[in-house]
């Protein structure tokens, strides 16, 4: 493409975001204006949407090239806080948050609009400002708008950054339309083009029912083939795809759920070794030893037991110490490496950590590394496979965690009937399923904690960062006296208030072979899981919660309903649950 046309193209796309830009920061002082002057509260709910429509617009940009100011404009409604400052937390501000404000039934507080919407203009006006600064490209275009496609599909249709107004699908057109918008500025872009209006009258068609919206539908019959038409146009046009540390989906893959969509090495540390089958070989085998434990009676496979998909089937193991009990679930293997945490309170980043804190836990394994090192050397059949992945002639303790990450990381999914369903094989699910996959992303806010493709709380569309949530889980399964968990969570790590009973958002792959559920097994079928959540979690079941992140409210799902997304979720077991790894 020569050097005036893509001059043409980085300009019209200058002009689109700060046309956008001023539109936008014109709607919040509108809005604000309003409020002096006394507007009612349908007013400011009707100046709420206006200035979302001209940020929705820009969305791909802001997102992508001022991060800072995309939190701020529309973060999600969550307090945060520095790990060095755990008492002084970082209130949430934006859209999000001034969402439940102009929503919120009577009294109306206008202070807290007035507070919300005075931070709201100055974080629009600081996007508006720094927009002029920006240096498009074809290639982060691109990269940007793509980007955002899976942000719609992920988090946009779930209703997640508009979980009131529930105004997810017209936003969902304006997006769209956005899109069209800048891809026209591309010549020969035809086919793209063509396929972002088809999705947009898709959309349009069905955007004032948000319940009964085909989500599935959308995303494999519309926006997968748009993403795989952006991904051959910058193949055929030489535009380079950007290379970012700070994702875990490349640029250079076709759409969201591509095989091989999701790079292994992002979660991983540097060195790690990801394709060495003799490492891995090597970590099967003393993923199996016993002699890892400090009495040699308890090895990785005495708890993430394969043929139950890496899990024990029980609320709670065993502890090696006192005769009591662990105090939390077995979770599962599968597809343990694709996140950006490890443990239920997230204390740990990488496995070879992980897997170092459960050898050494006197409770879980209690094994002395010098000890396991000397018996490890004394067998010659262990020896060969070591030698065979190390040149070194003695076992070292950084050899032994290794060696099992690298085994863990082999148990990879991403093969369920989900997954071929998403990759173009329309009978892979089942019409139950298929409505089911649409209530687990619409009514029944599942998606919006459990984000596609990996369904944890790792956040799209980066997945740098791991969702955790408070929910108010009850010690069992008991719903006539119920009785809340005290384990503290997060809060025990961190030290942060609205941490505590706070628990990183596991995933829901493999969920219908793995129970039971939550961090102490509680719930013992995925049915008093569906009913929990139904019912709006811990406050449903009459607990205290004043950090409790999942809403109150009622779900009203029918049998049916409950019925439909049992099924899609036995859609995402992965054949590696239930068939024997090969290495």
């Amino acid at each position: 493409m020569s050097a005036v046309k893509k001059s043409e193209i980085e300009a019209k796309v200058a002009r689109f975001y700060r046309l956008n830009a001023d539109s936008l920061n014109t709607a919040v002082l509108h809005m604000k204006q309003h409020l002096a002057d006394g507007a009612m509260q349908e007013s400011l709910q009707e100046d709420f949407i206006q200035a979302r429509i001209y940020y929705k617009r820009i969305e791909a940009f802001v997102e992508y090239h001022l991060p800072e100011s995309a939190i701020k404009i529309n973060g999600a409604n969550l307090v945060e806080s520095e790990p060095s400052l755990p008492e002084e937390p970082i209130l949430p501000t934006g859209f999000q948050v001034l969402e439940e404000v102009v929503y919120a039934e009577e009294p109306f507080d206008r202070q807290a609009a007035k507070m919300e919407i005075d931070g709201l203009a100055f974080a629009c006006n600081r996007a508006r400002v720094l927009g002029a600064n920006i240096e498009f490209s074809e290639a982060n275009i691109l990269d940007a708008l793509k980007l955002n496609l899976y942000r719609l599909i992920t988090k946009g249709i779930s209703g997640f950054d508009a979980p009131v107004a529930l105004n997810s699908l017209p936003e969902a057109v304006v997006s769209l339309a956005a899109t069209q918008q800048v891809l026209n500025y591309f010549p020969q872009s035809g086919n793209m083009q063509a396929a972002t209006a088809a999705a947009l009258d898709y959309v349009q068609m069905h955007q004032d029912d948000f319940d009964g919206f085909d989500r599935a539908k959308f995303i494999a019959g519309y926006i997968n083939p748009l993403s795989v038409l952006v991904y051959d146009y910058q193949l055929e046009h030489k535009i380079p795809f950007i290379q970012a540390p700070n994702r875990a989906i490349p640029a250079n893959i076709p759409h969201l759920f591509s095989p091989g969509a999701i790079d292994l090495s992002f979660y991983a540390p540097a060195g790690a070794e990801l394709n060495n089958k003799e490492l891995a070989a090597l970590g099967k085998i003393l993923f199996e030893d016993k002699r890892l434990s400090v009495a040699n009676n308890r090895s990785c496979a005495t708890c993430h037991i394969p043929s139950k998909a890496f899990t024990d089937g029980l609320a709670l193991n065993e502890s090696l110490v006192g005769g009591k009990k662990l105090m939390r679930n077995t979770p599962s293997l599968i597809n343990a490496a694709y996140q950006p945490v490890q443990f239920s309170d997230s204390r740990i980043t990488f496995l070879e950590d992980q897997i170092h804190d459960v050898i050494a836990n006197p409770e879980e394994m209690g094994g002395r590394f010098e000890q396991i090192r000397a018996s490890l050397a004394k067998d010659k059949v262990f020896m060969k496979a070591y030698k065979a992945a190390f040149a070194g002639k003695k076992p070292a303790a950084d050899e032994v965690k290794k060696a099992l990450a690298a085994y863990v990381r082999t148990l990879s999914g991403f093969n369920s009937a989900f997954d071929r369903y998403m990759q173009g094989e329309q009978t892979a699910m089942t019409a139950e399923q298929i409505n089911g996959f649409n209530l687990f992303m619409g009514k029944a806010k599942c998606g919006t904690c459990h984000f596609m493709p990996t369904f944890t709380g790792a956040a799209p569309p980066y997945y740098e960062k791991m969702e955790s949530e408070v929910l108010g889980v009850p010690q069992s399964n008991d719903t006539l006296n119920p009785k809340m968990d005290t384990d503290p969570g997060k809060f025990q790590v961190y030290g942060m208030p609205h941490h505590l009973y706070s628990f990183k958002t596991a995933t829901v792959r493999n969920a219908a072979v793995t129970a039971p559920y939550m961090h102490n097994g509680a719930l013992k079928t995925l049915r008093e899981l569906i009913d929990f959540y139904n019912r709006g979690g811990g406050q449903g079941l009459g607990f205290e919660l004043e950090h409790q992140t999942l809403p109150g409210d009622l779900l009203h799902l029918t049998e049916q309903e409950k019925k439909n997304i049992e099924a899609f979720i036995g859609a995402l077991t992965d054949t590696v649950s239930y068939k024997k790894v090969q290495l």
